[in-house]
């Protein structure tokens, strides 16, 4: 009769030796179910930055062939995101210099039909002086080059954009050289 009772005993204590194993493998499981689900939006958020910033830097491009002058680029004219050069931000990583005393908060629309989603982001245009090179065209987006536009020397325009992504608190930075015929 002992040595039955003894062999329940054990049966008992490997099978809880198994459930033990079974629920670490679980937990380790789930743990790894977590953490790839963190990264996978962490990547999407980026991703969805990145666009933002693109599609504000085309904006600014886009804004800059509305211009016919480039007057509102002077202190006088107080547009807080357009810059005489050298008068951007100092130091574009800085969080606190992204205000609206030097740039301009944008809404980007994100998605198509039911899943539009607004996004937000910041740009600003600096002047950065006129192209030197006879073919600038390999270096700087210019809007029609090539046409006969007329004279004039290309003036450049960097257009720096800064998206935020779904999180709010995931940032790209997008930085491009525009030029334009004035």
């Amino acid at each position: 009769m002992k040595k039955a009772f003894a062999q329940k005993g054990a049966v008992l204590i490997v099978s809880m030796i198994i459930l033990l194993v079974l629920s670490l493998i679980s937990v380790s499981a789930a743990r790894t179910i977590l953490l790839q689900e963190k990264m996978t939006f962490a990547s999407r958020d980026a991703k969805v930055a990145l666009e933002v910033a693109e599609a504000l830097v085309r904006q600014g491009e886009s804004e800059i062939e509305k211009m016919e002058t480039t007057g509102n680029f002077s202190p006088e004219a107080n547009v807080s995101w357009l810059h005489e050069e050298g008068a951007g931000l100092d130091n574009l990583a800085d969080a606190a210099g992204w205000s609206d005393t030097n740039s301009k908060l944008i809404k980007v629309e994100m998605g198509s039909g039911d899943k539009k989603q607004s996004m937000y982001g910041r740009v600003f245009i600096e002047m950065a002086g006129t192209a030197e090179q006879v073919d600038p065209s390999g270096n700087i987006t210019i809007e029609g080059y090539g046409q006969t536009t007329g004279g004039g020397e290309v003036q450049v325009f960097r257009v720096v954009a800064l998206g935020y992504g779904i999180s709010g608190s995931t940032t790209r930075m997008v930085i491009s050289h525009y030029g334009k015929r004035f």
